[in-house]
């Protein structure tokens, strides 16, 4: 995506449009995992991401780097909000930028305090957290959630409180997330193949440890893509 005049959400409707994909490649690299040719550059990591991102920029919605947001001059950045709205509000002030906030997260721990109970009406508090951005943090249209793909249920809760406001859904590839279940929950009514930014990493990225690691990581890009496109129609 490119930024723009235009909000976070805009330019996301913008690329799911003109991509026909919500596919998106999070780049987490593993320096032990690098293609050898990779290994002994100073500047490895990002030369492997760039080479990934170049053959596999037509196939996605999105890229999820672990980069820092201002220096590489992200779209969007993912913050933790156990703190309250004095850790998101500084970054809502980027305009036309993204505020992709935890609500849901698929790894197991999660539920050590996305399940507990919260005031004022005993909901858990992910759900809590759903109705905040939905209702309080998100009048700028630039708010987005994680909910992991490794919990549908969960998913199809999020999406009935925040409406078509986007979801960012890691899980799917390694962690086990079922492709068909997610985007099922995920999906807005009568809007197929918008709406969530389905992120798959090692995957793509470690499709290959050869030369050829570009090209298996755009056959799996593609793969992926096609299989959330036959989702959609499902």
């Amino acid at each position: 995506m490119n930024s723009s005049s235009n909000t976070f959400t805009q330019q996301l409707q913008s690329a799911w449009a003109s991509q026909g994909s919500m596919l998106c490649v999070g780049f987490d690299p593993d320096p032990q995992r690098l293609p050898d040719t990779f290994k002994a550059k100073s500047e490895g990591i990002f030369e492997f991401c760039r080479e990934i991102a170049d053959a596999t920029a037509d196939l996605v919605c999105a890229f999820k780097p672990q980069f820092a947001f201002e220096r590489y001059g992200a779209d969007a950045v993912t913050v933790n909000p156990y703190m309250g709205f004095d850790t998101i509000e500084p970054y809502l002030k980027h305009a036309g930028k993204g505020v992709i906030v935890l609500c849901r997260t698929s790894n197991p721990g999660g539920s050590d305090l996305q399940f507990l109970n919260v005031a004022p009406n005993g909901e858990p508090l992910y759900l809590h957290i759903a109705k905040l951005a939905a209702q309080q943090w998100n009048a700028s249209g630039q708010i987005s959630l994680v909910v992991g793909a490794t919990f549908p249920e969960e998913i199809a809760k999020v999406r009935s409180i925040v409406g078509d406001m986007s979801l960012l859904i890691p899980g799917i590839g390694a962690q086990g997330g079922d492709i068909d279940a997610t985007v099922k929950a995920g999906s807005i009514p009568n809007h197929p193949g918008t709406g969530m930014m389905i992120n798959s990493s090692r995957a793509i990225l470690y499709a290959s440890s050869g030369a050829d690691f570009a090209q298996a990581a755009r056959k799996v890009a593609i793969t992926t893509r096609n299989a959330l496109q036959a989702a959609t129609k499902k």
